[in-house]
């Protein structure tokens, strides 16, 4: 099944999460997450009520599988349940998203014209387009709404960003915390030192349009660009497709990204660096998508824990709770080598990150 935004890892939710009901809205200046809630977003509640409903749509078999668990009897139809939790978070990672997306709009005076809109999905096939992909037509509009949107904010971003990060590979959880903890309050690299030198970048500034030869992170959807300045990150193993069982997040490598600086006053791309002009409209959704990841983190997500948890370096909600990455704010002054060398020319092509 086609998505608009990232698919996410399988795993159980009981299918009986999904029948209960609120209604979607502003919540109070704490909103709860209590029965009927199924994320908030800042003070934005995204409810339960909404995600069966959009769970309903996607998934043709949910339901027959949630009429025949209401007749004494019924055996559920024929949903399995790792289904019903892909579809799921998938789908609640997609509202999650679509708050923080209008926030960001509002903050940078964003206005999607709805006549842009209407070009987009007639293009797209309109609504057998939305249906093909598991979206009624509304909601189908309002993601190719955030996408529009996205890719403004990030064309506006993607010319002037700069990261200066060290990164470093490890084989488990654990050594990753610990190498994060040590990098949160030393400024020096030791944590990283003695990896290989294939496993670590030490004090590298990087631009989304920058292609290096044999470099690691390639791409503009790479999560380098997503994280604010002064923090150390963990992150793990991305997530499976739906339907296929996710990466074991204690025997897979995890990566930790200390940004030293993140700068939105870079030179203008030079020799090496593919402008905003130049790039396909879909590396801009998804670099879009890391533009606005401080704001996620400013605004603060909380996913109801029947739905699983949410993922601040990936910017999706996953399950179990140890697939989760995280992201601290440095607690000593590390220093920061700005200048960006010059690389060779090359040819102007990005690929978005699964």
């Amino acid at each position: 099944m086609r998505r608009l935004f990232p698919a996410l890892a399988a795993g159980l939710v009981a299918l009986g999460v999904l029948t209960s009901c609120s209604t979607a809205g502003t919540g109070p200046a704490a909103p709860e997450l209590g029965a009927g809630v199924a994320a908030v977003v800042g003070n934005q509640v995204v409810s339960s009520e909404l995600l069966a409903a959009r769970v309903r749509t996607a998934a043709p078999d949910l339901a027959q599988a949630l009429a025949a668990q209401s007749h004494p009897g019924g055996s559920g139809g024929t949903l399995d349940p790792a289904t019903l939790a892909d579809e799921s978070r998938e789908l609640l990672t997609t509202a999650v998203l679509h708050e923080v997306t209008i926030e960001a709009a509002r903050r940078d005076g964003i206005v999607v014209a709805p006549a842009d809109v209407d070009a987009q999905v007639e293009a797209a096939g309109g609504a057998q387009a939305a249906a093909a992909s598991g979206y009624d037509l509304p909601t189908f509009r309002e993601l190719v709404s955030d996408q529009i949107a996205l890719a403004e904010i990030g064309h506006r971003e993607f010319d002037r960003l700069a990261v200066t990060v060290d990164i470093g590979t490890f084989g488990s959880r654990a050594a990753a915390e610990q190498a994060a903890g040590r990098l949160a309050t030393d400024p020096g690299t030791g944590a990283l030192d003695a990896l290989p030198p294939q496993q670590r970048i030490l004090d590298t500034t990087l631009r989304p349009g920058t292609v290096r030869s044999g470099e690691r992170v390639r791409s503009a959807s790479s999560l380098v660009f997503g994280l604010p300045g002064r923090t150390v990150s963990i992150s793990g193993p991305s997530d499976s497709s739906p339907g296929t069982p996710a990466p074991d997040p204690t025997t897979q490598p995890w990566t930790v990204v200390r940004v030293r600086d993140r700068s939105l006053s870079a030179p203008p791309p030079g020799a090496g660096t593919v402008p905003a002009s130049l790039v396909d409209s879909s590396t801009m959704i998804q670099f879009g998508l890391r533009a606005i990841q401080p704001l996620s983190l400013e605004l603060g997500v909380r996913i109801n824990p029947r739905y699983g948890t949410w993922d601040p370096t990936q910017q999706r909600v996953v399950a179990p709770p140890a697939a989760a990455g995280t992201i601290e704010p440095l607690r000593v002054a590390v220093p920061t080598t700005p200048t960006i060398t010059p690389q060779p020319p090359a040819a102007p092509t990005l690929e978005p990150e699964p």
